[in-house]
């Protein structure tokens, strides 16, 4: 009896383990940090009619734990460094930018069927996978630099643009 409980306890901890969370896959864009394997997804918000919230086009988290576990952002997240502040917003198409860099502006708009976030770095239009900050061990609190991930508009190649602030 003890040996099928046992089993059950760790039958049960490990379907709610990989079972629990349920997290999409299909973001906007996230941002990765240099300090760890926890990241902040950005995904679309959709009023009930299908179009764009314009008070809120992205709902942004915390996923945690190599993907066991996603929270809501902080007070301080939002505010300082990974909110999102809306400058414009249409029933189809959003102006943003992170708290964090407010000279980089993310429009969030449908293009082939799909929202995407699109950015103009150093001349070129890409439509913005990933934003990767690297902050210098070992304080971490200081940007050195954050690299732009996309897949530039014009050719459709990859590209990855470094910014130093």
């Amino acid at each position: 009896m003890k040996h099928t409980l046992l089993c059950f306890l760790f039958w049960a901890t490990t379907c709610l383990a990989v079972c629990a969370i349920d997290i999409p896959k299909e973001h906007v864009f996230r941002c990765e940090r240099s300090t760890n394997s926890n990241y902040i997804c950005y995904d679309i918000n959709l009023d009930g009619n299908g179009t764009l919230n314009q008070k809120e086009p992205l709902k942004s988290y915390w996923v945690l734990g190599g993907e066991t576990r996603i929270e809501g952002l902080t007070f301080l997240d939002r505010k300082m460094a990974f909110g999102i502040k809306v400058l414009s917003a249409k029933e189809n198409e959003a102006l943003v930018h992170l708290a964090a860099y407010k000279d980089f502006a993310i429009r969030i708009c449908r293009r082939n069927g799909k929202w995407v976030g699109v950015v103009k770095v150093n001349g070129h239009e890409m439509i913005l996978q990933k934003i990767y900050a690297y902050m210098k061990p070992p304080m971490s609190i200081r940007c050195e630099y954050v690299e732009i991930h996309g897949h530039d508009i014009a050719t459709g190649e990859k590209r990855c643009e470094r910014i130093t602030p």
